[in-house]
């Protein structure tokens, strides 16, 4: 199941943190083959960092997550981000 990903179409709060990357890698290779001009890489550019938002938010949601299931678990240390 090969799916050619649309890279331009908007990032929708329910598609999931895999999806996001694909459109993003998608998007990223339109942009580095060279064949858009000015004015549709900066939509792509626009468009990746919405995409980078989205993915950004789902790994937030998905640390929070895993948090949760640690406390409650008592038996695994989870390092924060500041604690690398």
């Amino acid at each position: 199941m090969n799916q050619k990903i649309n890279p331009h179409s908007t990032p929708e709060k329910n598609i999931s943190f895999e999806e996001g990357i694909a459109k993003l890698r998608a998007l990223v290779s339109e942009m580095e083959s060279g064949s858009l001009g000015l004015e549709e890489m900066i939509a792509s550019y626009g468009e990746g960092v919405k995409l980078i938002k989205h993915c950004e938010e789902r790994l937030g949601e998905a640390e929070c997550k895993i948090r949760e299931l640690v406390e409650k678990g008592g038996q695994i240390s989870l390092k924060t981000r500041e604690g690398k």
